[in-house]
Formats: structure tokens, C-alpha cells, sequence
């Protein structure tokens, strides 16, 4: 099976780089509470349980009781996720224009995502791939870079072999965009109804840039 789209760089045409190194961003946003918000609806926007929001809230007394303008903890990763998921089906465009959401590649859906978080990321894959910190395949949580290799290119040795990136949902599942026609769409490591096995088996390596 061709990846026609996962090109080398994926986002070569960026052509400023932020850099190599270690980003080390803080594990919470600040969301303000909008009329008509419930703990609940919270919650489940952004794929927490309520125990968990009262948690990493634990100034407020009475999850039950919220009002309008009132500032609460969201886990970083989780609100990447929740708006990357606002983004199914946005067309992929090779090299597409950085920092808007009209059409992404798979660097710049990632970057504009982690951006949004006040997080900033290479301007494409083996960029992103030298930041943030290793993280073994059984200990990925949610938020961190996945990486992968490109069946087209079996010959390409060290960071040359970074084709893709994507962001870990948990559970099994990738948030990323890498062909035209399909879009940003979330993807199974296993048994994926349209790639069946690929992304486990050109699975690279992860890294946390979230601490």
C-alpha cells in the first residue's frame, strides 16, 4: 500500500525551523466557563471524567455550581484533542500554509494544534520528531507526538526515516491527516478499518512534549 502523501518532511516547504530541543509546556490550559456550560458538558467536550475535573480543580467547592466567566484547569492534551477533532475531514494539501485551518499537512495540523496551547513546534516532521522528550510505546499517553516511517522508503536510516507524525488519542488511536481525499481522521494502530496494521508497523518512536 502506497503513501503517496506521507512526503519526506512532511511540510518540507515550511521552511523556518524552531529548533531542536527539549519543550517542556505545562500540563493544564485555562478554560472559561461560557453561559449555559455544565461539569458534565465539560467534561465530555473534552473526554475527562468529572472526578478528574474536580481534581485539577480543586478550588471549586461544588463542581454543581458553575457560573459564567469562571476560570477552570483543562489537562493540555485533552483540549488539543478535543479541538483537533473539530478539524475531521479538513483536506489535506501537501506543504499547506502554516498557522491556518483551511487545509493542513500532517506537521502543520500538529503544529497549528500545539500552537493554539501556547506550545511551539518545528515547522515539519523530523523538526518536531528532535523535540519534546523519548517515551516508550507502552507507557504513550495521551497528547504525545507519534512518529512514523513510510513503506516507500525502506532505506532511509535515522531521523531521515521520519515520514509522519500524528498526535496520540489513548486507546489505540492516532489524530493526524496524511492523504488527500481523507483529510484529518482519526486512525486505529490496529486493525484500522482503512490501513489496516500500517500505523503499528511503520510506528517509529513517541515523544511528550506536555510534562
Amino acid at each position: 500500500m502506497k503513501k503517496l502523501y506521507l512526503s519526506a518532511l512532511c511540510g518540507l516547504f515550511g521552511l523556518v525551523s524552531m529548533g531542536a530541543g527539549t519543550v517542556h509546556a505545562a500540563s493544564y490550559s485555562s478554560y472559561k466557563v461560557k453561559l449555559g456550560d455544565t461539569a458534565y458538558k465539560i467534561s465530555q467536550r473534552y473526554t475527562i471524567s468529572l472526578a478528574k475535573l474536580k481534581e485539577i480543580n480543586p478550588g471549586i467547592e461544588d463542581l454543581n455550581q458553575l457560573y459564567s466567566g469562571q476560570t477552570l484547569n483543562i489537562p493540555k492534551a485533552d483540549a488539543i484533542i478535543a479541538l483537533g477533532k473539530n478539524y475531521i475531514g479538513t483536506p489535506y494539501v501537501l506543504g499547506a500554509k502554516r498557522f491556518q485551518d483551511k487545509t493542513f499537512d500532517c506537521s502543520s495540523f500538529v503544529q497549528y494544534l500545539y500552537a493554539k496551547q501556547g506550545i511551539s513546534l518545528g515547522w515539519n516532521s523530523r523538526e518536531q520528531a528532535k523535540q519534546g522528550v523519548d517515551v516508550s510505546f507502552k507507557d504513550m499517553k495521551k497528547g504525545d507526538l507519534m512518529f512514523f516511517a513510510d513503506e516507500d522508503y525502506p532505506n532511509e536510516t535515522g531521523l531521515n526515516k521520519v515520514r509522519h507524525v500524528g498526535i496520540y488519542m489513548g486507546d489505540g488511536k492516532i489524530l493526524h491527516t496524511y492523504e488527500e481525499g481523507t483529510g484529518v481522521i482519526v486512525s486505529d494502530l490496529y486493525n484500522d478499518p482503512k490501513e489496516g496494521d500500517y500505523w503499528y508497523k511503520y510506528f517509529l518512536f513517541a515523544k511528550r512534549i506536555i510534562q
